[in-house]
């Protein structure tokens, strides 16, 4: 039996396979409705266990049931020390995890460690789970912009309990034959292969003022956990480069310079050649970004590229060349092709890359550890977090990215 917080996290990542293309909606409805029905009816057997609480401590508080004590609904015959005592029990799974928190955080005081779920540590890795960080402390102020928002656009997996994650991908399609009469057609099977996604072991740490230890257990736990978040995020994006940068499935095309067709070139020569996939975005550094701006055509007064930054996340935008327009994200973490050179004995060098990132999959294998210590910058008066968590990341579908690589120096 799924817990009511796993069914709500399966239906967030429904609503969000909704939306990309070849998306089985048929299927999708019919698990969203069973899910559905299972979050009514444990809604319904926690308001049946709290009713029963409630009358269990109005017995307890030695207060005659009125009416005879047969009413256990909300009407206006529930009796007054019934009412009193629903007033003191959580009403919602949101006090709950509130009241779960709190025993958390406290345990983070006390003993410097706490652990995060799975399911949690999915949340915390995306910008939809982010903790909102308490502002009575001033502590340590951000660095702004070193995350990527590339960890916000792959798939996120939670693998608890997980030795490896074996995600299947087809190869080749099976294709169609002429029919001669009295002859068996002959047949192309599909075939198949698939990509092990393994686990690997990181610490990350962040640091923290040690001020915010003035605050209440939950303001200092919510500060800590949002310093790790930063590092996981950080890291995360580290080895999604990583994997797009090694892995065999990926396409590749070299260039040594960007210049008036680079963008023609990267998204029309991404994907099958009958299709343009238009959820495709290009990751890249922010010295090529700067690059695209300063292409200039004929009229070297007039630049080739629009390039726009979302206002609501700098860290992404768009690349306009005429009628064509790419996403883009910034990754700090990718080598920049400008000015770089690659060295006579290295087949490619990979720099920046452009694809779905759907097609990137990352697993969390486990929950995360998250401990406390004064003592490596005691002298600056800062905290030390030290998170250790344990993910992979792999590319899942052939020719999902395509990589811009250097060529060989001649």
């Amino acid at each position: 039996m799924r817990t009511l917080a796993e069914i709500i996290a399966r239906l967030k990542e429904i609503q969000n396979e909704m939306e990309n293309e070849g998306a089985d909606i048929d299927a999708l409805t019919r698990e969203a409705n069973k899910l559905l029905e299972e979050k009514r009816d444990l809604e319904s057997k926690a308001q049946a266990r709290n009713n029963l609480l409630a009358l269990i401590a109005q017995g307890v508080e030695g207060e005659p049931v009125e009416g005879g004590g047969e009413n256990y609904g909300d009407g206006p015959q529930m009796n007054r020390a019934m009412k009193r005592s629903m007033a003191h029990l959580p009403e919602s799974k949101a006090e709950i995890d509130l009241d779960e928190r709190k025993k958390r955080a406290q345990e983070l005081v006390e003993r410097g460690k706490i652990v995060i779920s799975g399911a949690e540590q999915r949340a915390l890795i995306l910008n939809g789970g982010h903790i909102a960080t308490p502002t009575k402390v001033s502590g340590i102020n951000d660095i702004p912009g070193v995350v990527s928002s590339i960890v916000d656009m792959v798939t996120v997996e939670d693998c608890t309990g997980m030795s490896a994650d074996n995600v299947a991908y087809q190869v080749t399609e099976s294709s169609a034959s002429a029919v001669t009469e009295g002859v068996a057609p002959t047949t192309s099977e599909p075939t198949f292969n698939y990509v092990t996604i393994t686990p690997s072991v990181w610490g990350l740490m962040a640091y923290v003022g040690e001020q915010i230890r003035n605050q209440s257990p939950l303001d200092y736990e919510t500060k800590v956990i949002a310093a790790v978040r930063k590092a996981l995020r950080k890291k995360a994006a580290e080895k999604i480069k990583d994997a797009v940068y090694a892995s065999d499935l990926a396409d590749e095309i070299t260039m040594t310079a960007i210049g008036a067709d680079t963008l023609r070139k990267i998204a029309l020569g991404y994907s099958a050649d009958s299709i343009v996939d238009g959820n495709a975005v290009l990751f890249l550094n922010k010295a090529d970004l700067i690059a695209f701006g300063d292409v200039r055509g004929t009229n070297e007064k007039k630049a080739v590229y629009e390039v726009t930054p979302d206002t609501a996340n700098p860290n992404t935008g768009i690349i306009k060349d005429g009628g064509l327009s790419v996403k883009y994200c910034i990754l700090p973490e990718a080598d920049a092709l400008t000015g770089s050179t690659n060295s006579s004995t290295t087949a490619t060098k990979p720099t920046m890359f452009y694809g779905n990132p759907s097609n990137i999959k990352l697993d969390l294998f486990g929950g995360m550890k998250v401990s406390v210590s004064e003592d490596y910058k005691f002298a600056e008066g800062l905290l030390s977090v030290r998170g250790v968590a344990s993910f992979g990341v792999d590319m899942v579908v052939p020719k999902g990215i395509m990589r811009i690589a250097l060529p060989k120096a001649s």
